[in-house]
């Protein structure tokens, strides 16, 4: 796949098409948001174990910069401690306006990885934007009484969240916590349990892959 690093006008982020990319094609739009104390690089590499003919993806690049350690850098959507998530909402949505802008589709799935997966959720299921679906790896719910169905409805929305059964960053409770919350609101959730830990392997890549291709 052919990768390109933009500076955005709000967050920094990475776009990976196919490499027969054409304009004159239709393709599906993949946003993959990385974890706390990663970057935009994180999951550029499981674009073509998912999908690397019929999609474009979007790395955005989370704002907080927090330092992990013997001189590394990462970055944060918001800090471990806090739920607050909006400030960097803003920024997400205003960069997802930034990069989408350069293509023409309807089609398009927001998701994330832990931290990433929760943006997904709260920034992108829960917001006045429409979605296609919704991908939420090894994630949880950050506020249960911030769950407000606005653009995406249950029956237009789909929903992939799988979770490590030894998961010791975030509990795989919280991953069946959230699959009940959202199906007490009417989504369909498509949930899958891995003999894994807080990671993507490529069981849950190949299974996203089925799922996307089936929508």
């Amino acid at each position: 796949m052919i990768t390109q690093e933009h500076k955005g006008n709000y967050l920094d982020y990475i776009t990976s098409v196919p490499d027969d990319y054409s304009s004159d094609k239709k393709y599906g739009i993949i946003i993959l948001m990385h974890g706390f104390g990663a970057n935009m690089y994180d999951l550029l590499n499981l674009a073509p174990m998912i999908n690397q003919r019929d999609f474009i993806y979007v790395f955005p690049n989370a704002p907080l910069k927090i330092n992990m350690g013997f001189t590394q850098n990462g970055y944060a959507w918001f800090p471990i401690e806090s739920k607050n998530y909006h400030d960097s909402s803003k920024l997400l949505n205003k960069t997802i306006d930034e990069a989408l802008s350069k293509y023409n589709s309807n089609d398009v799935y927001i998701g994330g990885f832990s931290q990433g997966g929760m943006m997904a959720v709260h920034s992108g299921l829960f917001s006045e934007r429409a979605y296609t679906g919704v991908i939420a790896l090894s994630s949880k719910i950050i506020n249960v009484d911030e769950l407000i169905i606005k653009q995406n409805k249950p029956e237009n929305t789909a929903i992939f969240i799988s979770h490590g059964k030894f998961d010791t960053v975030i509990d795989i409770k919280e991953g069946i916590f959230m699959k009940d919350k959202l199906e007490d609101l009417g989504f369909k959730i498509s949930f899958k349990e891995y003999e894994i830990g807080h990671e993507i392997n490529s069981n849950v890549l190949e299974e996203l892959s089925r799922w996307l291709s089936k929508k």
